[in-house]
């Protein structure tokens, strides 16, 4: 693959083949977690992930709750760690860890062990920190990715953590075979696109080009099934660029944020189908004429400007949204990252997690 070169453009057009792969090999994959999970009763789950790996447990959520009736918990590990009472003693713990190193992960891993939790890694490789942390390890069946930026990575692991929580849902004869292949295809339908979606970004990016060139604060906006695409997108440009770039859901944005918006703001709105699109785009109008600001919309409306709005026929499934609406952003942090003169795919100081104990070897 074109990936082998470390290049995060070339992951994005790599993702919708690793979900293909990821559920071609689930018999695999989950076969330790189906061993593991047999005789266990389930009541609630925590999620549990930093940077990427969080984002995409935001992402699988609505899907786990939805088809295995427990309730679902994305959060940050140190926060299950330090603030967390868990009350319920049939509690999964899923930690999500690409790299396999990331130190809270591993706290948290072992704080759910000593509190008598089930407890499950979901990594990259063998061998790595938050497996010997866990219980059982789930791999990422998703092959290599050398970028800094991650982004197949953020693909594979909601799909992961999705294609989990459905076998578990058959496991436990909550929902059937042939509903679990029903939501797989979404998925796949979804992750299929993903290639096409990064072509027609790139044509999005060069017509505006110039104009986010000079973009120095950009601000995303996302609600509902977006959340999650509207995290890692923040996140992805804001690794590339590397000035000040923040997101907000739409409600939140609403209370207080909207002060700090001026001729200078560049805003991103994920504007997914579903009850909040109208508000969004009266809000757009509102910030495009008394405030100066940039606009532009991804979204399937086609009612909005072609030139300026990424306007494409996505799946927007409840489930997987967040898939396709992130990929926009992916493309865009690549994209305009080389027009500032940054090598997004090298971290800015590659020994930052070794000093900071982030990580550990």
């Amino acid at each position: 693959m074109s990936g082998k070169n470390g290049d995060m453009y070339d992951y994005i057009l790599e993702s919708g083949e690793a979900v293909r792969n990821i559920v071609k090999e689930q018999e695999r994959v989950f076969a330790d977690a189906r061993e593991y999970l047999r005789d266990k009763t389930i009541e609630q789950i925590y999620l549990l992930g930093s940077g990427t790996s969080y984002h995409a447990a935001v992402a699988a959520k609505r899907a786990m709750e939805g088809e295995l009736g427990v309730k679902v918990f994305p959060m940050y590990p140190m926060e299950f760690v330090d603030n967390e009472k868990v009350f319920h003693r049939h509690t999964l713990v899923i930690g999500i860890s690409q790299a396999g190193r990331s130190t809270s992960t591993v706290e948290a891993l072992k704080h759910a062990r000593e509190q008598g939790f089930a407890a499950i890694a979901v990594t990259a490789s063998e061998g790595k920190p938050v497996c010997e942390a866990a219980d059982c390890t789930v791999l990422l069946a998703i092959g290599e990715e050398l970028a800094g930026p991650k982004t197949k990575g953020y693909q594979g692991s909601i799909a992961t953590i999705v294609l989990l929580g459905l076998n578990l849902a058959v496991w436990q004869g909550k929902i059937s075979e042939d509903r679990k292949n029903e939501i797989v295809q979404r998925m796949i339908r979804t992750a299929d696109q993903i290639p096409d979606i990064a072509a027609k970004s790139w044509e999005w990016y060069k017509k505006n080009q110039e104009e986010l060139k000079k973009s120095r604060r950009i601000l995303v906006l996302g609600y509902e099934a977006c959340m999650g695409a509207m995290l890692e997108g923040t996140l992805k440009v804001l690794e590339a660029v590397r000035y000040g770039v923040t997101g907000y859901e739409l409600e939140e944005f609403m209370h207080g944020i909207y002060h700090a918006i001026d001729s200078d703001t560049y805003l991103i709105y994920l504007g997914c189908p579903g009850r909040h699109l109208e508000r969004m785009k009266r809000m757009m109008a509102y910030f495009e004429k008394e405030r100066g600001a940039h606009n532009y919309t991804i979204t399937s409306d086609v009612s909005l400007d072609a030139d300026r709005n990424f306007i494409y026929p996505f799946c927007s499934d409840e489930y997987f949204a967040s898939m396709e609406y992130v990929v926009p952003l992916q493309v865009l942090a690549r994209k305009l990252s080389l027009d500032l003169g940054i090598d997004c795919n090298i971290p800015s100081d590659p020994d930052f997690h070794r000093k900071m104990g982030s990580y550990t070897y």
